[in-house]
């Protein structure tokens, strides 16, 4: 569902250029909207393919490798998506006047681009990106612990509230139940 929000936007616009790129880093690296509003140019370091996210909720600095698709598409946001501008921000507004986006400017980014999709999305919020972000790794075999230290969690019961239980993958771990031996006789094991 998340692949099919992405590729519901056609990136023609400065506009859908900037909303892709925003929702891309949510859906990809787990960031909340406040941390993809407080992204800044200087985060982005190229040579290094790495991008410095300062999470405010836990009042820490986290570095996050980039993958080469999301350099890429970073690099074409910046020249066709962002508005010339000075201002340090990574994501700024595109109409005037020209200011860095707030954390509720990319939740109606969601918003806004989850109703165009035409996906069963209505009720869900941003903060599912996340969720499906986590729901992703652990079923790539990822840790909770690495988990939550990419959520920027201090506790693994923040993480675990991230983590459904999914019934299949459930099954692949479960031990085999021994079989039982009939009762009536008093044979006990």
């Amino acid at each position: 569902m998340v692949q099919r929000l992405l590729a519901s936007i056609q990136r023609r616009s400065p506009r859908d250029w900037r909303d892709y790129a925003v929702l891309h880093l949510m859906a990809h690296y787990g960031l909340r909207p406040c941390e993809v509003a407080a992204l800044r140019l200087e985060g982005v370091d190229w040579q290094a393919a790495t991008l410095t996210v300062d999470q405010r909720k836990t009042r820490s600095t986290l570095v996050l490798p980039l993958a080469a698709q999301t350099l890429e598409l970073l690099r074409r946001y910046l020249e066709v998506g962002r508005a010339d501008s000075d201002l340090p921000q990574l994501f700024l507004r595109i109409r005037s006047p020209i200011r860095a986006m707030n954390h509720h400017g990319i939740i109606e980014i969601f918003q806004y681009r989850a109703g165009r999709s035409g996906l069963p999305l209505a009720g869900v919020s941003s903060h599912s990106l996340r969720h499906a972000f986590a729901m992703r790794l652990l079923r790539r075999g990822s840790g909770i612990k690495a988990i939550g230290d990419l959520l920027g969690h201090r506790s693994l019961e923040a993480t675990c509230a991230y983590l459904r239980i999914d019934i299949d993958m459930v099954r692949t771990v479960g031990l085999p139940v021994p079989l039982a031996i009939s009762v009536e006789g008093g044979d006990h094991e």
